[in-house]
């Protein structure tokens, strides 16, 4: 099939796309722990018909084999801007999700429209819904509503399974469908305060529950040497969190501490520590971040990440770096370590490898290595080509 593919695309390249179209072909290999074994493999196509740029791409993963094949189209239909997504599931075949935006400039107003729905071989579907989006700009700051009709602006996942488990992450979420309230947000950005000092705002109200989020943020609050300093404070009706993201000269740093506020009888009883991360930015190349769980299964549901630790891991230590390599291209390389109270030297239990760097200037390599005291080592190679 896909040698078929390949002539029609040699042969009528140039005449549907007025040029042959760019094409991409990832890989990743399991090659640790034995036998190795095809993790994916993903070929995309895109062109240009009519001024409207279109494409798709075929995803195949491990043994299930062609799993997810996308559509896309962009373009405008002036003076709107839309473009869309079409998500199919081969094996069945089946229509699984379709995504559309449209964006829309009208004196200095800005509107976007997500629309969304998924099919009936999806549980829960068919369903459908619509986020509608409108931003202005006065003289000194930015206010912006969103608005959720049988939507919400939030990832939505749909899982495939077969020989194993695969999930497909989208831009938004169908459900419960139909037209009706679901939510409100409404925002200012920069707001001008004093000496530099700016304010954002940001405040949610949700049908089931009426309040859901309020969000204020100081920027750029002078404190000496060149040292500002932004404070971030949000409150939902389960967690509040304070972020504070210190800046100096090329050291960027970020404070984030995770935590809730302890009430008792409407009174206050001190305040819940779930964890904290600080990252540094140093300069545009390489970072460092370190994140401390004290609650290791709250500060997860917190970030709704459940694979963050490992058995008794708590702590994490990450360096990432970035260049310019050859031929055009750049390089990068990222080293996690993970660390658990006993058990091995000094506690580390794992590291974490991901490197990514450009041999040709149409041919990237990425290797992934993971060993620890914990797991067995694990090795993927992947590669990247362009034409």
């Amino acid at each position: 099939m896909w040698a078929r593919v390949s002539l029609l695309v040699l042969f009528l390249g140039p005449a549907v796309f007025g040029q042959y179209p760019k094409a991409t072909w990832s890989t990743e290999i399991a090659l640790l722990p034995p036998p190795p074994a095809l993790v994916c493999s993903r070929f995309a196509l895109e062109g240009q018909i009519f001024g409207w740029v279109v494409g798709g791409e075929a995803e195949f993963l491990g043994a299930d084999g062609w799993v997810w094949q996308t559509f896309m189209a962009q373009g405008a239909l002036e003076p709107i801007v839309t473009d869309w997504i079409f998500l199919f599931g081969p094996s069945a075949p089946a229509f699984l999700y379709a995504y559309g935006r449209y964006v829309l400039q009208i004196s200095g107003l800005g509107f976007t429209v997500h629309t969304a729905m998924v099919g009936a071989s999806v549980a829960g579907g068919p369903s459908g819904g619509t986020v509608i989006e409108c931003k202005t700009t006065l003289s000194d700051f930015a206010i912006a509503g969103e608005l959720g009709l049988g939507a919400y602006k939030e990832n939505f996942t749909l899982t495939y399974t077969g020989v194993s488990t695969h999930e497909k992450v989208l831009p938004l979420n169908p459900f419960p469908g139909g037209l009706e309230f679901r939510y409100l947000e409404l925002s200012a950005e920069a707001v001008p305060l004093c000496c530099g000092i700016c304010l954002d705002l940001g405040f949610s109200f949700v049908k089931e529950g009426g309040f859901d989020r309020l969000t204020a943020t100081l920027k750029g609050i002078p404190l000496c040497s060149g040292l500002t300093l932004d404070a971030e404070v949000e409150l939902t009706t389960t967690v509040k969190t304070v972020r504070l993201k210190p800046s100096w000269a090329e050291i960027k740093g970020c404070l984030t501490v995770y935590g809730d506020i302890r009430f008792t009888d409407h009174s206050w009883q001190g305040i819940e520590l779930y964890g904290a991360k600080i990252r540094c930015d140093l300069g545009d190349h390489a970072y460092a971040e370190f994140l401390t769980a004290f609650d290791v299964r709250k500060l997860e549901e917190l970030l709704k990440d459940a694979e963050i630790f490992q058995g008794a891991e708590f702590e994490y230590v990450k360096f990432g770096f970035s260049g310019l390599g050859c031929c055009g291209g750049k390089w990068a390389l990222a080293i996690g370590l993970y660390f658990q109270p006993a058990g091995s030297l000094f506690g580390l239990s794992r590291v974490l490898l991901d490197a990514c760097i450009f041999l040709l200037e149409n041919f990237a390599a990425d290797l992934k290595l993971s060993f620890g005291s914990m797991s067995s080592a694990s090795l993927t190679l992947g590669w990247t080509i362009t034409l």
